[in-house]
């Protein structure tokens, strides 16, 4: 078999190959078949095309229902986490100079718990989508170039699932790795999405001119989400090729990076980014939330949990970061109250992500809109708790670090 034979038969492959795997493995992070992922490698680049991103559909905004004892369980008294809150910076672009390139990249463990910041004044979470009050939220288009860091981590994840062309909202996390929903890269019932392309800076133009596109050669969740569609796990991360479509450079190198952080408790101020695609929202900008982490839910009891801030993006910001410490591209006027707890990074304010879009809660079922006793929490947004812990091998540290190694 000649070389040229050789690569159609590959493309083909992508056709052909199915991705779902037949039988669950043990608890853990999950992997996509290697086969699965080689039979994209050689294709993926020339599936999406300009017409095909447009008429993709965002990922369907994933809705849980609540039960009784679930609404119950919702609370303002947040879990404490006994493991240390734990801070891994990220990096700004390579070709930029600046001094956060010299910053030592290792975990910072911080020994005291963080305090909760949440004002008492807010009220207690609604037991039904009309009884309010919700968490308080600001929202606001993005402003300012898409190129210049840390808005450049930032972007639209275009993937095949269930046949169906669609788009999630991802970040930048590694020099090759990006994190997002796992609803966004798996069905949850144990059926891999395929032709993943990361396009950062995405814009009423389309790809970011002069960054464009990188297509994918690896992907990680839980298998918690994979193949049982457990909302507390819902997060994934995806290794981008070395060189993308119009870069020939790792795409940590173009946009710079987030960092990451592990074990807070659910009660921090959050900055939130997608790329919301059903109405109102047309998904050409990137939309900010402002707003704070209010409660915490337990699917499963004794698992994981759920956190919850207000806002009101639509399904295409599904997979999009949500940050401590956001920074502005330019320097940080100085600490007025000199606080860690107000900028717990301290001089390395940021970005470091601390969840994802990832779900709404719903009153007894998902009716749209809501009733008095039934419907969709329609001002909150509903992120996995990311937790770093020896008891637990499948949480988000096990899941991101999968891709940073193997990157």
């Amino acid at each position: 078999m000649n070389r040229v034979q050789l690569v159609t038969v590959i493309i083909l492959g992508a056709v052909t190959l199915s991705s779902k795997v037949s039988s669950a493995p043990p608890e853990g992070t999950v992997s996509m078949p290697v086969d699965l992922i080689a039979a994209q490698s050689l294709s993926t680049e020339t599936y999406w095309s300009s017409e095909r991103m447009e008429k993709a559909l965002p990922v369907v905004l994933q809705r849980r229902p609540d039960t009784d004892s679930q609404s119950m369980q919702s609370t303002e008294v947040f879990e404490t986490h006994s493991d240390p809150p734990i801070l891994i910076p990220g990096r700004p672009p390579i070709s930029e100079d600046s001094d956060f390139e010299t910053f030592d990249t290792s975990a910072i463990a911080l020994d005291s718990a963080m305090p909760n910041q949440i004002p008492s004044t807010f009220g207690s979470p609604p037991a039904n989508p009309q009884d309010g009050p919700y968490p308080p939220f600001q929202r606001w288009s993005m402003q300012g170039s898409y190129k210049v860091w840390p808005r450049s981590i930032h972007g639209k994840l275009f993937l095949t699932l269930d046949g169906k062309d669609r788009v999630c909202s991802a970040t930048v996390i590694g020099r090759s790795v990006i994190a997002t929903a796992a609803h966004c890269v798996s069905n949850g019932r144990g059926t891999w999405g395929t032709n993943f392309l990361f396009c950062p800076g995405y814009n009423q133009s389309g790809p970011l001119n002069g960054t464009g596109c990188w297509a994918t050669r690896g992907v990680y969740a839980a298998n918690a989400y994979h193949f049982r569609g457990d909302y507390d796990y819902d997060y994934a991360c995806l290794i981008t090729n070395p060189t993308g479509v119009e870069r020939f450079s790792a795409i940590g190198d173009i946009t710079g990076y987030s960092g990451l952080t592990y074990n807070w408790p659910s009660s921090q101020l959050t900055i939130a980014f997608g790329y919301p695609v059903a109405a109102p929202f047309n998904g050409d900008a990137i939309q900010q939330i402002a707003s704070v982490e209010w409660y915490e839910t337990d699917t499963t009891p004794g698992d994981q949990a759920s956190k919850y801030i207000g806002g009101d993006l639509t399904a295409g910001a599904d997979g999009g970061g949500w940050f401590l410490s956001w920074r502005h591209p330019t320097a940080e006027f100085p600490d007025t109250d000199n606080n860690r707890f107000t900028d717990p990074a301290g001089a390395m304010n940021g970005p470091f992500l601390n969840g994802l879009t990832s779900h709404r809660r719903c009153r007894m079922n998902c009716s749209n809109p809501p009733s008095a006793g039934a419907g969709e929490f329609w001002q909150e947004m509903g992120s996995p708790v990311f937790r770093s812990t020896e008891s637990d091998n499948q949480d988000a540290s096990d899941i991101f670090n999968a891709c940073l190694r193997n990157q």
